[in-house]
């Protein structure tokens, strides 16, 4: 807003109006311009607080940014506009503290009345208190001594004089006699922690952090917790503090010169603690650190600082030969030299293993360290593996061990074998039963899981994970009795699960089975209406409810037909995401459960129609799509899951979605797989290594080697030539000949491979269907060179150079005629128009 300098002919309310609409906006500046210039025309009252208010509301501005004196004159201004007690004055004496306005203070602290210091300014009180303890006792005098402030202060000087001359018991009763309220307070609760001090240090600590950070005493109680530090973690502490504050902390800490001048050498080089410089420090202060400390932290700089090696040599022994190798180990580390560091790791290892008696925990720590840096991961468990051999009680390697071995299907035996060391070793680890739990399941040895289960809830009776296992054993194990029709026992199971207890929507499972048994045992219709309301209870759209039904009713033995009959219809229904994800989490959860995929399948069978429909008419996300992918992969539906990939929009290009398009069309086996879609499979996996979208590289990496497991000759023909580039110094046979080599041996070595590149890019837009199609759309669908360009693949690559070149404008003086005489593919000598 521009400011206005003068206001010839406005009104006086205008004006006015312009000074109330400033202060109500804090800019009080202006304010105070606009009412200084109204009290020149009416010396009103209202006019005249508000100008005061304004004076003070600016000063109060000043000094938080430390602008004290500018503070004080602003403040001084308002009392011309009004009468005592003034406003912050509390304030304005704390910031005559603040310029050490000794004369002003005194004659400040002389006007406060006891109600003021007592009751209207606990903060002043709290400074004034701490301040005639430390650097001001002349306070005392000016104050009115008929104040409680005065008579606690009292009471403070009895108890440091207690505390002074060490009677314990005169202290605790003086301070005792200090309200909760007391302007003494925090200093109440300083006093006891210096007390405790010496012989409790936990205590002590407990009682400073209660001091809040608006008290006087906070950098008080800072600097004892401070000193409550020890080693590396005071020196970390005291370097923060300031000179003033460090030097009290180490006076309380009883350093020494030497340990000071550490301190304040350290505390100047705290931000640019190179390697060098921590060298240097610790030769300087050798003595003080001690030889063998400072030897040994100079060893292990050496790797990261090899030029300290002359330095070293001079200031201390010369290295064991173990040392040596570590420090060239760890320097190899650094140039990520991996294989020379293990060699260096080998030496030292050996070197333990050859001198020394006692040193399992060494070895067995360097052959960690080797497994963190190795890169292959069968290398890294075996090293995990000989680490045991000398320290067998680390649970972190074991649980890495199975972990790698679940990882891998080959390696199902020495897993189990893992697995069963590690829970001899550690029979009461809740995360080693979780992943006996978990094993046992994929297995489908659902008892022992249940077993593990149990043991886990022994350990950690709110452990929702196991309580999940015994919940969908119990449940898993009534369906069985309930086909069995042995329904006293159904509901024995039943009620062993709602004792679990585990919330609200596995109460409504409860609910759902106690009503399917209702059908099959007691009143076929009064069950039935429970099974419908119980489903519209779990599930708000008839789609999901569908698909439940289905599954229980197999499940429990029950007719299908007859449940799905008294069901809303499902025929119109379009699943939005929400139920979309419901229907997923349901899919996912039965594929976990001890159930025969035929069930999923006839469920799915159920619904398939609106599922269909809902993929292709509505718009789910990416991630929802590949989340459907995923669950129908887990149960193989190779049907609905070419209809999911189908109904992505075509500007997903994803890696993913190549994958899923193959892995469906084949029924997810790769010796179906085409010479066209082996292609575009290694296509799509550098395309996800290039993104780092690893899981989708592994798992193309997998559908490519179980075909080529199948197909050892690997030959695809199709793109040989197109995507290996041309050897054009081929030394095979001279009689061979090559119409590709013939065709393009004219074109400069680099304008060949910018063909190529270019055409590997059209190959990742276009389909193999959608380029034989235009193909032969521009040669009049000539059924002669479909058939030469599938009994030669090679026509199609200098096809693919052509449309190269067309679209990289570039005249390569070579057309469709010539591809088509080159390949002797007919005799038809009309040109063609180039297809592209």
């Amino acid at each position: 807003m521009s400011k206005q300098t003068s206001i010839p002919g406005m009104e006086e309310h205008d004006l006015e109006d312009q000074a109330s609409v400033q202060l109500s906006s804090a800019h009080y500046k202006e304010a105070i311009r606009l009412f200084k210039k109204l009290l020149q025309t009416d010396d009103k009252d209202e006019w005249r607080q508000k100008l005061a208010y304004c004076y003070v509301q600016r000063a109060m501005q000043f000094a938080t940014r430390g602008m004290y004196k500018e503070a004080l004159v602003l403040w001084e201004n308002h009392v011309q506009y009004t009468q005592a007690p003034y406003d912050a004055n509390d304030q304005y004496i704390f910031w005559l503290i603040q310029t050490s306005n000794q004369a002003k203070i005194h004659t400040n602290l002389g006007d406060l009345s006891a109600q003021q210091l007592d009751k209207q300014y606990p903060s002043l009180a709290t400074v004034l208190g701490l301040l005639m303890l430390t650097e001001h006792p002349e306070f005392e005098q000016y104050l009115p001594q008929d104040s409680v402030f005065i008579a606690q202060f009292k009471i403070v000087q009895t108890a440091l004089q207690a505390y002074q001359g060490n009677d314990s018991n005169k202290l605790n009763k003086a301070l005792k006699l200090l309200p909760y309220r007391s302007a003494f307070r925090d200093f109440r609760t300083l006093l006891n922690a210096v007390v405790l001090m010496p012989s409790s240090v936990e205590q002590a600590k407990s009682l400073l952090t209660k001091i809040p950070a608006h008290s006087a005493y906070f950098q008080a109680a800072r600097i004892l917790l401070v000193c409550t530090k020890e080693g590396s973690e005071l020196a970390e502490e005291l370097v923060q503090l300031s000179h003033q504050q460090c030097a009290v902390a180490s006076e309380i800490r009883g350093l020494n010169k030497k340990q000071q001048d550490f301190i304040q050498h350290y505390s100047q080089q705290h931000d640019k603690l190179t390697d060098k410089v921590q060298f240097k420090m610790a030769i300087q202060f050798q003595p003080l650190l001690g030889n063998e400390f400072a030897q040994s932290f100079c060893q292990s700089l050496l790797a990261s600082y090899p030029a300290g090696k002359k330095d070293f040599n001079k200031h201390f022994s010369k290295s064991s030969e173990f040392e040596e190798n570590r420090i060239k180990a760890l320097s190899f580390e650094q140039d990520n030299n991996f294989d020379d560091a293990e060699f260096y790791w080998r030496l030292c290892f050996n070197e333990l293993s050859d001198k020394y008696s006692d040193n399992s925990l060494k070895r067995a720590l360097i052959l960690r360290h080797m497994a963190v840096r190795e890169s292959d991961e069968e290398g890294r468990a075996e090293l995990l593996e000989e680490s045991l051999d000398y320290d067998p009680g680390d649970r972190q390697s074991y649980l890495q061990i199975i972990q790698y071995y679940s990882q891998q299907s080959e390696t199902e035996k020495e897993y189990k074998k893992w697995l069963a060391i590690t829970l001899k070793q550690f029979p009461q680890d809740v995360e080693v039963l979780t992943q006996a739990v978990k094993t046992a399941t994929r297995n489908k040895t659902y008892k022992k899981a249940s077993q593990y289960a149990t043991k886990i809830l022994k350990i950690d009776p709110l452990n929702t994970f196991a309580k999940q296992i015994l919940f969908s054993s119990h449940l898993a194990h009534a369906r069985g009795l309930m086909r069995e029709k042995k329904y006293r026992l159904v509901e024995k199971e039943i009620s062993q699960a709602e004792k679990l207890n585990i919330g609200k929507v596995y109460q409504k499972q409860i609910r759902l089975m106690r009503a399917l048994l209702c059908f099959a045992n007691e009143d076929k219709q009064q069950g039935m209406q429970r099974i419908v309301a119980e489903l519209a209870v779990l599930h708000t759209d008839p789609v999901n409810g569908h698909f439940r039904a289905t599954m229980e009713a197999q499940l429990n033995g029950l007719p299908v037909a007859t449940v799905l009959r008294e069901l809303p219809s499902i025929k119109q229904h379009l699943l939005s995401a929400q139920e979309l994800t419901e229907l997923i989490r349901q899919v996912g959860q039965y594929a976990t459960g001890n159930n025969d995929q035929v069930f999923s399948h006839k469920a799915l069978e159920k619904i398939k129609a609106p599922l269909k429909k809902s993929l292709s008419e509505h718009e789910y996300t990416e991630e929802l799509f590949l989340n459907l992918c995923k669950v129908l992969d887990s149960i193989e539906h190779f049907e609905l899951l070419r209809h999911c990939v189908k109904s992505t929009p075509l500007k997903w290009n994803k890696p993913i979605w190549m994958y899923y398009q193959v892995y469906a069309d084949t029924n997810g086996d790769a010796r179906e797989c085409s010479n066209w879609q082996i292609q575009r499979l290694q296509i799509a996996n550098d395309q996800a290594r290039d993104d780092k979208d690893y899981p989708t590289a592994m798992l193309i990496d997998k559908l490519l080697e179980s075909y080529f497991e199948a197909n050892p000759q690997g030959g695809f023909g199709i793109f040989d030539e197109l995507f290996g580039g041309f050897d054009l110094d081929d030394d095979d046979d001279d009689e061979f000949y090559d119409p590709m080599e013939e065709i393009f041996a004219h074109l400069d070595e680099d304008v060949l491979l910018k063909l190529n590149e270019k055409a590997e890019l059209i190959m990742k837009k276009l389909t193999p269907e959608k380029l034989i199609q235009g193909v032969m759309k521009k040669v009049g669908n000539n059924e002669g060179i479909l058939m030469a360009i599938m009994q030669n693949p090679d026509i199609l690559s200098a096809l693919m150079i052509l449309r190269a070149a067309d679209e990289l404008k570039l005249n390569i003086e070579v057309d469709i005629d010539d591809v088509i005489n080159m390949f002797d593919i007919n005799d038809n000598k009309t040109p063609f128009p180039c297809p592209f």
